[in-house]
């Protein structure tokens, strides 16, 4: 269950309207009106224990976690993405509804609180400077300063840089998600991460491609952990059983 206290707490000096159909909420406990948080789906139930996408049944990993090589250490997300939550970070990403990420962020921090995460720097997955400038704003790296700022922390910093256009994710399957990403992020030489903790933030995961190659660019500067935070994760539908996970070698 989401406790509404911590989240009240996180949300205490935020003026909110919902973020779905725009009507004051007098509770700020949620970001939602009591109408349209029916039709959104809180990631809070058994999750991945890798990339943390709900599951169903007994399995405790998803598919994506079995098969593949893996960089980050663990992934958490405070929705499932469905319902409302799709057309809230659709209004976030292209409706230049940026203060979504506001509210948003504190799910984010919630996620830190409750699962008492730890970490030595916060960063964001990257845009290159062209879709930066289509979009005016990184969605990401919003909700990373409002999440810092929240929890009164240190300033994200932009350690990942983007080194080349890519097509965008949503319109491909998950093996050419891969290939469109494969070595699109680099860690900016003027950072050092070297045995740190880092957290990368995002605002949806669905294979989980761009956290991978953002956690892979970490490890190989010399990061020792990468932790993520999303938003919003795409449910899972094909499970095995943690028996059958393949571990990374090397």
């Amino acid at each position: 269950m989401i406790d509404k206290d911590i989240l009240r707490n996180l949300l205490s000096d935020v003026t909110q309207k919902c973020m779905v159909c725009g009507v004051d909420i007098f509770d700020n406990s949620t970001g939602f009106c009591s109408h349209c948080v029916k039709d959104v789906v809180f990631n809070n139930g058994k999750t991945c224990l890798r990339c943390g996408v709900h599951l169903v049944g007994e399995e405790n990993y998803c598919s994506n976690c079995v098969s593949d090589n893996n960089y980050f250490d663990r992934a958490y997300s405070a929705f499932t993405y469905d319902g409302n939550i799709v057309r809230v970070i659709h209004s976030l990403k292209f409706g230049n509804m940026a203060g979504y990420a506001r509210v948003l962020a504190a799910y984010l921090a919630y996620l830190v609180v409750t699962n008492n995460i730890t970490f030595d720097e916060v960063c964001f997955v990257p845009m290159t400077a062209k879709s930066q400038k289509l979009r005016r704003y990184n969605q990401s790296q919003l909700l990373s300063q409002y999440f810092c700022d929240i929890l009164s922390k240190d300033c994200p910093k932009p350690l990942l840089v983007k080194v080349r256009e890519t097509a965008r994710q949503e319109t491909l399957g998950k093996y050419s998600r891969k290939c469109n990403l494969n070595r699109a992020f680099a860690v900016d030489k003027q950072y050092d991460v070297t045995g740190k903790t880092v957290l990368v933030i995002d605002d949806v995961k669905t294979t989980g491609a761009t956290l991978e190659e953002c956690a892979r660019a970490l490890k190989e500067a010399g990061a020792d952990k990468v932790y993520c935070l999303t938003v919003a994760s795409r449910e899972e539908k094909v499970l095995v059983e943690k028996g059958d996970r393949h571990e990374r070698k090397g």
